[in-house]
């Protein structure tokens, strides 16, 4: 909805009717459907020197209207400005890291509760930031996704986590791989072929991946899982328990290990809040009646690592163990 500066209250109440009118029901095929919309606005002003950033900013305005929740208007204004400003340049800078290739793998150890040994490392992303040093995926993780740039930053680390993997001869390597990533027709094809040219060995690597990509398309995610396995690539299921956790496909799909999210470990100590233990006791029986190996994620301290020993899971991970570190710095014993 585009409208002209300092008629906020016009251009509101038109907005509130035309939602009114869009929402009322109707009759399709024989059904009645409830429809609903969203409506960003954009006030006309004379910054304004063509129609499209005019409505650019109405555009801006109804994501900022679906992300509030939907069926719903929003009036674009200087804070909403100021975040698609900051989103653009973000954009911009991520795609100059890629032409710099300025993304790489840091390595945090996987242990064996029992034991204490180092069976492997999980390859996590970090972007080399010229000014601001590693940055964590969650500083740019949502623009790489909206703008699709995130499969090539993917495919960097992968190839430098490959190369890794022929140094370190210890254990194996998880990647995290994104629904639509997962879900993109070469995947496994190129996976493998990456594989090769660095002279790693597939059944040394472990691919995570999060129920969403699992629930997307179950057809087309069982044929990816079937031809990663028979090249002995297995597969871990992350965060598990935060998603919608169908049982159903624990034994649909060939899964290798759940990792138990880190919101229920982290809450293993809390007697007075004792839902963590149960969900954490409920997986980990659920695991070792189908045989599935288990991961505790975010792992950091011996209480907690002592309960979920107790408790039969497979393996932890966390600051207890190691810190993620760059590849010269990480070593057979894990973190340095």
């Amino acid at each position: 909805l585009l409208a002209d500066a300092g008629d906020e209250a016009t251009a509101q109440a038109v907005a509130s009717r035309m939602l009114a009118e869009l929402g009322r029901p109707m009759w399709v095929a024989g059904r009645e459907l409830f429809p609903s919309a969203s409506m960003g606005i954009a006030l006309w002003q004379p910054r304004y020197r063509q129609g499209e950033e005019l409505l650019r900013d109405a555009d801006a305005a109804m994501y900022r209207a679906k992300a509030l929740g939907r069926d719903r208007s929003e009036l674009f204004d200087e804070q909403m400005r100021a975040e698609a400003t900051r989103l653009l340049d973000l954009e911009a800078d991520l795609r100059r890291a890629i032409l710099a290739d300025a993304f790489e793998p840091w390595f945090q150890p996987i242990i064996h509760l029992a034991s204490g040994e180092v069976v492997g490392h999980e390859a996590l992303l970090r972007w080399m930031h010229d000014v601001q040093g590693p940055l964590a995926p969650g500083a740019f993780i949502g623009v790489g996704e909206d703008s699709g740039l995130i499969e090539q930053v993917d495919w960097l680390v992968y190839r430098r986590a490959f190369q890794w993997m022929t140094r370190h001869r210890e254990g194996y390597v998880s990647i995290n791989v994104s629904p639509r990533h997962f879900h993109s027709d070469n995947f496994a094809d190129r996976l493998l072929l990456m594989l090769e040219d660095a002279g790693a060995e597939p059944s040394r690597l472990r691919i995570e991946i999060t129920e969403v990509a699992l629930l997307d398309d179950a057809p087309r995610a069982l044929r990816m899982l079937k031809t990663l396995r028979s090249r002995g690539i297995f597969v871990l299921l992350d965060d598990f328990g935060t998603g919608f956790s169908a049982l159903s496909y624990l034994h649909r799909f060939p899964i290798h290990a759940l990792k138990i999210d880190q919101s229920f470990v982290s809450g293993l100590e809390d007697a007075e809040h004792p839902e963590s233990l149960a969900l954490v006791r409920a997986i980990l029986a659920l695991a070792g009646t189908l045989g599935i190996d288990t991961i505790g994620e975010g792992v950091e301290t011996e209480a907690q690592a002592a309960i979920l020993r107790q408790l039969g899971c497979t393996m932890g991970q966390g600051f207890l163990f190691g810190r993620p570190m760059p590849a010269p710095a990480t070593d057979s014993r894990g973190a340095a």
